[in-house]
């Protein structure tokens, strides 16, 4: 079995939000037996002179006052993950963020996905926006809940008990699909594979696409679910799929509350220019509306380089 989790970066900015993420981070890296690294970033404010004496005396009592936080939070992590340090740096949040991923070649990222701007949802040009766009690895985005939106959901369980993998066939979503494989496998857990067929469709020429059309990209869609659920049925794994006849977000979400998911796995695009995920794209509008955990895969799953056992990663042969 492929040890796909070695080392865990936890970036937190101290907020109440952060306070999830970092459960998941200590337990994840714990069940891998992984380096943990829990970083904070300090921004600075726009305007300051540092040069200034009492901008730097400022400074100087926040660096205090965040090493301190860390050093608390070094003391929890370390009860369970040996392998736990700190990094305290300066600059832009998602920018060194980022940075430390790939110097240090973590392999997983585990955030909050508020806290970070001040607004109670992700917002597209946050820090975790750019995070999950930029990183060298996949990302696993916490959300926080407030208890008046999850008064009627099942609980979630910090190691998943159950997955939901939404496929729409692309590079970024067979990635997504391998990467779910070693989740599944890793944490002994059922695989829910979920497409979404919009109820309404246009062709080209802004037509109607035809019925029978309609009937024969269904076919081949339910053949290829069938056929990806089956490659995981032979590895030993409990798959099932789901095709659906709504719009996407609504299918993906309503399918992890009936299924009692308690992880997302979805592929993102690339990491710049034209490949970038833009506004109103199916992962980040399910970043935005989830309160499920949602882990994020690129294609390729980790920058060239960047995860030292990816050459060991056993691709299925008919997962294309």
């Amino acid at each position: 079995m492929v040890k796909i989790v070695t080392h865990v970066l936890f970036p937190t900015d101290f907020s109440p939000s952060s306070a999830p993420a970092f459960r998941y981070a200590v337990e994840w890296a714990k069940v891998f037996e992984a380096q943990l690294t829990i970083l904070h970033v300090h921004s600075l404010q726009p305007g300051l002179d540092i040069d200034a004496g009492v901008a730097q005396q400022f400074l100087d009592e926040q660096r205090k006052v965040a090493r301190e936080e860390l050093e608390t939070l070094l003391a929890g992590a370390r009860q369970q993950v040996p392998k736990a340090s700190i990094e305290l740096l300066a600059g832009l949040p998602s920018e060194c963020i980022c940075e430390v991923a790939r110097e240090k070649k973590c392999d997983l990222i585990m955030m909050g996905t508020h806290g970070w701007t001040g607004f109670n949802r992700v917002l597209f040009g946050s820090v975790a926006e750019r995070v999950i766009q930029r990183a060298p690895c996949p990302v696993l985005s916490i959300p926080h809940r407030e208890s008046v939106d999850i008064s009627a959901m099942h609980p979630l369980q910090i190691l998943p008990r159950q997955v939901v993998l939404p496929l729409e066939f692309s590079d970024c979503s067979m990635e997504a699909y391998e990467y779910a494989i070693q989740i599944a496998k890793w944490f002994d857990v059922p695989l829910t594979l979920v497409h979404a067929i919009e109820p309404l469709s246009y062709s080209l020429d802004f037509t109607l696409t035809h019925p029978l059309q309609e009937k024969t990209n269904r076919d081949k869609v339910e053949k290829r679910l069938a056929d990806l659920t089956a490659v995981l049925s032979e590895q030993g794994l409990s798959a099932r799929y789901e095709l659906l006849d709504k719009p996407t977000v609504d299918g993906i979400l309503e399918t992890s509350a009936i299924q009692q998911a308690d992880l997302i796995v979805m592929g993102t695009h690339g990491r710049k220019g034209l490949t970038r995920m833009i506004l109103g794209s199916t992962a980040y509008k399910v970043l935005e509306q989830s309160p499920y955990p949602v882990l994020t895969v690129k294609s390729p799953k980790f920058e060239g380089g960047h995860h030292p056992s990816s050459e060991n990663e056993q691709t299925p042969s008919s997962a294309r």
